[in-house]
């Protein structure tokens, strides 16, 4: 009987690196997408909370029908739809009842108060179409539901220029200097009206929407908006709001900002809030229509210990190759994959699932844009026909769908890359992975996913394409832990695996000191980039070792070793393919573990190892010779590596384990004594020691003997 305890697996999330192919493809054909249990996003520890769209400006529009309310709800919410559960709900400031300037049938949104001579009065019927939206969508998203309330602009008698679409000086804050702490309290009261009123569950609240821009100018014909200089305008306007939160009973709602329209400006806005202010948010909410630092954002937010969300993005642009109708929904599929991917965003939310109706009448006096183009790019996934009573769903509806429908709050988000966003619910046993392609022509695609300890025999298959919409294209085999398929031309694909379970366990990371390190030289023999940098926790560091060249740990003692994390040398990938990792008990005697297949991107992977190895070293090497592997163009296999993590427990020392194998049986005995005829090694000389007094003789072997013997 062994004497040690076995680490149990652990259900982890999953992760994708789109890497090389499994050797019955060619490798410039095929994409490979490898499924790590151990890759997931960073923001929210990977739990990821749901998709959404904001209420304003369609519900404004369509809420006053209770008909056209229940089939947009059933469309965008229900269980048959998009399955939607995130709903950004605008609480307007409310414009000079005298103006007359925002033209669009949706966009002039109406503010809870009526002002008149400095008197103040709060009109709760106001806002009654969003509301009806709200209500609605609450009931169909279900236990999932996320309500978040944000704003535009204040009410227009808090603004210097009297108009709640902007200042006069679109570059200059709105908001009078002495009405901070009036406008928090504004938003405040109509969250505690919505909550005790209408038994809104508010899940967080933000103040502001792209403030640092120059778009909110007095007078705008589209929309209300408001200006809020960087640092201490933002900063006084969040800790204002989470006063007013507080006095009103809403502590507990999260606020969140500053839902700039840039990236890179959501950076600089975050970074120049007070300490106050920073603590004060619990999200960063970010909108994409600009900027490309999402890697820095997502490092911004992890670093701060905040969660992240991806609040607000649409466009009428296109995609893929002579795509027709589906042009736009291969565009939202991009621009969701990046955002999810780059950002690590915790939540993706549209701007407005509706952004053009078709009315004869019109409303209020305006005239709607009517019917979009679908051959060419739009804004929203569906048009409202208020003269035929009907929500008319475009093929962008059907692309957002394949990824709403079946990636859900709760799922954990896994790290991918190219074009393919990928989520684990572990107590279903579920991966969900959504690929899209934008050629003309099929593109053949792998998925390995041998990093699950049991994998499911199928994965069912939904497509949305040119003349497909969320169709069931059947059950596709899993062979050897592998999914090969095609995605079709022009095409989104969502693969549903069941049976999924078990993981990598990374609690016991075994220390390791520079004393028990070895290798073979660097290039011109620089310290700079020796084998030590192999276990020093920097990726950016890296051993730049030469042919035939190796990396070597002595792990001290005897390790059941459980998995082996690496991390290749950047813009170097391509060395490590064919690479192999190898173990010993005693330093001269080697097994080959494993061997390096693919092409690895710049991140720790990792290789769970299901068989008992008990070893004291570990290697990893490249072989001799010129590399034909068709990824290393070199002429000699050189040893680039940046890191190693080596994981398991520690073996108990069994008195007379002469070999480590756990266990003290004949062959130890047989070990021993040709050791003593100096035929032989040992491969535990403390073990063998039977009687502990420091000599090994025969003695030892006598008293050997008698254990396995007494204990056949």
């Amino acid at each position: 009987m062994k004497r040690f305890n076995k680490i149990l697996p652990m259900l982890l999330a999953v992760g994708l690196t789109v890497s090389a192919v499994p050797s019955q493809f060619s490798a410039k054909a095929v994409q490979t997408v490898s499924i790590s249990p151990l890759s997931t996003y960073e923001v929210n520890d990977g739990t990821f909370e749901g998709w959404g769209t904001s209420l304003c400006w369609w519900a404004n529009r369509i809420g006053y029908s209770d008909s056209l309310t229940q089939k947009a709800v059933d469309a965008f919410y229900g269980d048959n739809g998009l399955r939607l559960n995130i709903a950004r709900f605008n609480i307007g400031g409310g414009d000079n009842p005298s103006h007359t300037h925002i033209k669009r049938t949706d966009s002039n949104m109406p503010g809870y108060t009526v002002y008149n001579n400095g008197n103040i009065t709060y009109d709760w019927n106001a806002d009654a179409n969003q509301r009806n939206v709200l209500l609605k969508a609450i009931k169909a998203g279900g236990d999932d539901m996320i309500v978040e309330m944000f704003s535009n602009s204040p009410p227009y008698y808090m603004t210097n220029s009297g108009c709640s679409s902007g200042a006069v000086n679109a570059n200059s804050n709105n908001l009078k200097d002495d009405m901070y702490d009036d406008f928090a309290n504004y938003l405040a009261e109509v969250c505690y009206h919505y909550k005790t009123e209408w038994g809104v569950d508010i899940q967080s609240i933000d103040a502001m929407n792209e403030p640092y821009t120059n778009y909110w100018g007095a007078n705008s014909p589209k929309q209300e908006g408001c200006h809020f200089d960087q640092g201490d305008s933002q900063s006084n306007i969040i800790v204002e709001l989470q006063k007013a939160m507080q006095k009103k009973g809403l502590g507990d709602v999260l606020i969140s900002g500053t839902d700039e329209t840039s990236i890179d400006t959501q950076i600089t806005s975050f970074n120049k809030l007070s300490d106050s202010a920073k603590n004060a948010i619990s999200r960063i909410d970010t909108h994409t229509y600009s900027g490309s630092k999402r890697s820095a954002l997502k490092d911004t937010a992890v670093s701060a210990g905040k969660n992240l969300w991806m609040s607000e993005v649409d466009g009428g642009s296109t995609a893929g190759t002579n795509a027709g109708e589906m042009g736009a929904g291969l565009w939202l599929a991009q621009r969701i994959t990046t955002d999810l991917n780059e950002l690590n965003a915790s939540a993706w939310i549209m701007w407005q699932v509706i952004d053009s109706h078709i009315s004869s009448a019109g409303y209020n006096g305006n005239k709607d844009t009517g019917m979009v183009n679908t051959s060419g790019g739009y804004w929203g996934v569906a048009v409202a026909d208020h003269d035929n009573d009907n929500i008319i769903l475009t093929k962008k509806y059907y692309a957002f769908g394949q990824y709403t429908r079946y990636i859900h709050a709760g799922m954990t988000m896994l790290n991918s890359s190219g074009s393919t966003v990928c989520a684990y619910d572990p107590d279903k046993g579920q991966v969900v992975i959504v690929a899209y392609n934008t050629s003309d022509k099929a593109s053949d695609i792998s998925f390995d996913l041998s990093g699950f300890s049991t994998v499911g025999t199928s994965a069912q298959a939904v497509r949305t394409s040119a003349s497909e919409n969320w169709k069931d294209i059947g059950n596709i085999a899993v062979s050897g832990d592998i999914l090969n398929t095609s995605l079709a031309p022009n095409s989104i694909t969502t693969f549903i695996i069941n049976d999924c379970s078990g993981g990598l366990n990374l609690e016991n990371q075994i220390p390791l000191t520079g004393n028990q390190l070895s290798g073979t030289s660097s290039w011109k023999n620089q310290g700079s980039t020796d084998y030590n940098k192999v276990f020093d926790g920097d990726l950016n560091t890296y051993f730049d070792g030469l042919g035939n060249g190796w990396v070597q740990a002595d792990l001290g003692a005897v390790y059941d070793l459980t998995a082996i994390g690496y991390c290749p040398r950047k813009g170097y990938e391509y060395r490590m393919p064919d690479g192999f990792f190898e173990v010993s008990a005693d330093g001269e005697n080697w097994t080959t573990i494993h061997t390096i297949k693919k092409l690895p991107d710049f991140s720790m992977q990792y290789i769970s190892l299901s068989n008992d190895n008990l070893v004291r070293y570990v290697r990893y090497q490249v072989p001799e010779g010129k590399p034909n592997n068709g990824w290393n163009l070199d002429d000699v296999y050189c040893c680039n590596i940046a890191e190693m993590e080596l994981y398991g427990l520690s073996i108990q020392p069994v008195k007379g384990d002469a070999d480590d194998d756990g266990e003290c049986t004949l062959p130890d005995v047989v070990m021993l004594q040709k050791w003593l005829l100096k035929k032989g090694s040992l491969t535990n000389w403390e073990n063998a020691d039977m009687n502990a007094d420091g000599k090994i003789n025969i003695i030892d072997l006598a008293l050997m003997k008698h254990f396995v013997m007494k204990n056949r």
